[in-house]
């Protein structure tokens, strides 16, 4: 596959070739300048759409299972969202030290400290697994406690420890292994870092410099051609990453601050945490326009996102409600929404659901107020979104199965293990 420059020198070569074979044959003048005259028009033709805007690579998260990047250092609720995505009072954690440098690994090696630190977590099911060994890190007996875990928590440390000790062996294939079960990987520091496939500040460099780019450069790649950095804007890295992307352009750089962090499921991910994540996509957007701005691409730009706020992976950009694409939805299931739902007993506020030109929508009552009809569309049963407040709803069914009402959120996931990230709308 040709990168960008190496694609452009490709085809100067190539034409400036067939050029010169034009010259060189007997057509006349204006044959020649006819041959010429197509083969510009071909080149200038092909594929408009990827002139105007080009083709950007795509980062994929995990088909199952989750990932928790943290910036360095977990608040209580980032904490709080590892355990239950672990499995609650059931998790089985597994822990990877493997980061620490030696004094550490010396000043406690049984982790008597750590494992103390995950009990007062809600953990009961702790093992760990720490070696310097390869060949070891590539054998049945050791990676034992991963078949059965549920969770990995990656401590922090140096990166590049990690990825000399575990890549291309067992423990990796495992490490995935957990995944695809359906479990959780989390880290911070470090710990986020070896989780992209590109493996920032992997190494000092020849000055004895822990700089972005260094050696080894491959990480685990839980989330392909993405490199995550941390303790971002803290110390001040935020503009470490143009460095890399310079000579990786293909990569998605992503900046975690600390006590911040990302959930990956799937292609997608949502901020949790106090600070803010950097996104170096080639684009910039604001939450003020919410217009996602390509007209000045590569222009060393990047944005931040906060808590609550989603990311598409795969598409490279942000998931607020106006860059998702509805699901399609018959008319005789769009027809079951449909009716008056009861906001306050007092009757003094109420709820229509309607169809209006195949599209379903919420028009509220407010005493003698009777407010703008808002389109909603489907994303998946039961759950619509509006494009403008940028607002969910929840429909609720009782034990029959009919719908009686709906819940109106400003986060899409209210059920289950996130609840608490949600506000109700007022």
């Amino acid at each position: 596959m040709l990168d960008e420059q190496q694609a452009r020198t490709y085809h100067s070569k190539h034409f400036i070739l067939r050029s010169s074979k034009i010259r060189n044959t007997n057509f006349n003048f204006f044959s020649n300048l006819s041959v010429v005259f197509l083969l510009i028009l071909g080149v200038s033709c092909q594929n408009p759409e990827n002139q105007s805007s080009p083709s950007k690579s795509q980062s994929i998260g995990p088909s199952n299972g989750a990932l928790l990047v943290g910036g360095g250092g977990m608040t209580d609720e980032m904490w709080q969202v590892f355990f239950e995505f672990a499995g609650g009072d059931i998790a089985r954690l597994v822990v990877i030290p493997t980061a620490f440098d030696e004094n550490s690994i010396n000043y406690d090696p049984e982790f008597k400290i750590l494992e103390r630190n995950f009990r007062a977590r809600g953990f009961t099911d702790i093992q760990f697994m720490h070696t310097r060994d390869s060949l070891l890190a590539d054998t049945d007996e050791f990676v034992k406690p991963l078949k059965s875990a549920t969770a990995v928590w990656l401590e922090g440390g140096r990166q590049w420890r990690l990825a000399d000790a575990y890549l291309n062996t067992k423990t990796f294939t495992e490490l995935n292994e957990v995944l695809n079960r359906g479990g959780i990987i989390g880290g911070h520091s470090a710990g986020a870092s070896i989780q992209g496939s590109y493996l920032v500040r992997g190494g000092r460099d020849v000055e004895g410099n822990y700089k972005i780019m260094g050696d080894p450069e491959v990480g685990f790649g839980f989330v392909t051609n993405t490199a995550f950095d941390q303790h971002h804007l803290y110390r001040n890295r935020q503009y470490d990453m143009f460095e890399l992307l310079k000579s990786r352009p293909e990569l998605l750089g992503i900046g975690i601050d600390e006590d911040t962090g990302i959930i990956v499921q799937g292609d997608e991910f949502e901020v949790i945490g106090n600070k803010y994540v950097a996104i170096y996509d080639g684009t910039f957007w604001s939450p003020y326009y919410n217009e996602i701005d390509t007209m000045e691409t590569g222009k060393n730009k990047f944005y931040v996102l906060k808590n609550g706020d989603k990311y598409n992976l795969k598409e490279r950009r942000v998931q607020r409600n106006r860059f998702i694409e509805p699901n399609a939805i018959s008319a005789e299931e769009l027809q079951e929404y449909v009716g008056d739902f009861l906001y306050e007993k007092s009757k003094v506020y109420w709820n229509n659901m309607l169809v209006e030109n195949d599209t379903l929508k919420f028009q509220g009552y407010r005493r003698d107020l009777v407010l703008d009809r808002i389109p909603i569309y489907p994303y998946e049963k039961d759950v619509f979104f509006d494009t403008d407040a940028e607002l969910w709803f929840h429909f609720v069914r009782d034990s029959s199965g009919r719908i009686v009402g709906f819940d109106k959120k400003t986060h899409q996931i209210i059920d289950g293990l996130n609840q608490r990230f949600n506000k109700t709308s007022e």
